[in-house]
């Protein structure tokens, strides 16, 4: 099938009305005199601009004030103020650190650099630690924080013991462990009458023998959390007991005095009480005020595909 282009029909005016006219409008915008100052003034704001940041990357102003805090910074630290050719050498060092500090920071070096980032973390906590003033506590406010806080206020049990150790064998035998025990259990009926110490008994330790006023804690961290580190605050006092099982071997134990937890009065410890209570009263501030910049933020966790 032919197809028949007719050259002659004239081309409609909106074919060709809409180009023209926008060309048109062109022209005369390029020739408008408010054009070339627009442009003209774009170019002059990016080039100050430019100017702007090189001037204050590129020029460093030792200021009355900065000379003022070097010698200060240095008096506090050596407990008198700098003479005149030492603070010149101060003023001479920071410069040279300002141009390295300068430098580094137009090459973005401070860019997704995990040291910068926690000092910027750390001074922000500062600043954030300065922003409530703390009230003195009142007599009623430390008594209340005393009542509340009462775990933190007492005196673990101690005890005053010696013990007798019998080493595991090193052969690594299967019955090894029970035969120790049962060593021990000899031992316990062998030892002589009115003995509160008898390291020869058994095996050498490599620690200690005698312990005086040892807390729970120093026991655990010694003996591990064991029957042995338990039973120096449960077995009989005045007497051989065990044997014991510890991260050592077995043991056998003899208690000669053992005082108990007890609370501490307010009135001795006062001092702490106040410490603490102010310690926890900033601990508050510091997350309020957290919270209140943190309400600024918007977290959204990709991690898991979820908003916040």
């Amino acid at each position: 099938m032919a197809i028949r282009i007719d050259l002659k029909r004239p081309v409609a005016e909106t074919e060709i009305g809409a180009p023209a006219e926008a060309r048109s409008w062109l022209r005369r915008l390029v020739r408008e005199p408010l054009t070339h100052f627009a442009v003209l003034g774009v170019l002059l704001a990016l080039a100050a601009h430019a100017y702007q940041v090189r001037h204050d990357t590129y020029r460093i102003d030792v200021t009355p004030a900065r000379v003022a805090d070097l010698s200060r910074k240095y008096a506090l630290q050596f407990g008198a103020p700098p003479d005149p050719t030492t603070l010149e050498q101060l003023v001479r060092d920071d410069i040279h650190d300002e141009i390295l500090f300068r430098q580094g920071r137009a090459l973005k070096l401070d860019q997704d650099d995990e040291i910068v980032r926690r000092r910027v973390i750390q001074k922000e906590q500062f600043l954030m630690q300065n922003l409530t003033p703390l009230a003195e506590p009142t007599d009623a406010e430390l008594q209340a924080f005393y009542a509340a806080h009462a775990g933190r206020y007492v005196v673990a049990s101690r005890a005053t013991f010696s013990h007798i150790y019998f080493a595991l064998p090193q052969d690594g035998r299967a019955d090894g462990d029970a035969a120790t025990e049962a060593r021990a259990r000899a031992a316990l009926a062998h030892i002589p009458k009115g003995a509160t110490r008898a390291p020869e008994v058994g095996d050498p330790f490599p620690d200690i023998y005698d312990f005086s006023a040892f807390e729970p804690e120093q026991a655990e961290r010694l003996f591990g959390k064991t029957p042995l580190a338990a039973a120096i605050y449960t077995a009989p006092i005045g007497r051989w007991t065990g044997p014991y099982k510890s991260a050592y071997g077995w043991h056998l134990l003899y208690v000669s005095a053992r005082a108990a937890t007890e609370r501490q009065p307010l009135s001795e410890i006062r001092d702490r009480v106040r410490t603490d209570y102010l310690q926890d009263a900033q601990d508050k501030a510091n997350a309020a005020a957290f919270a209140k910049i943190a309400r600024r933020f918007t977290v959204v966790r990709t991690d898991r595909g979820a908003a916040p």
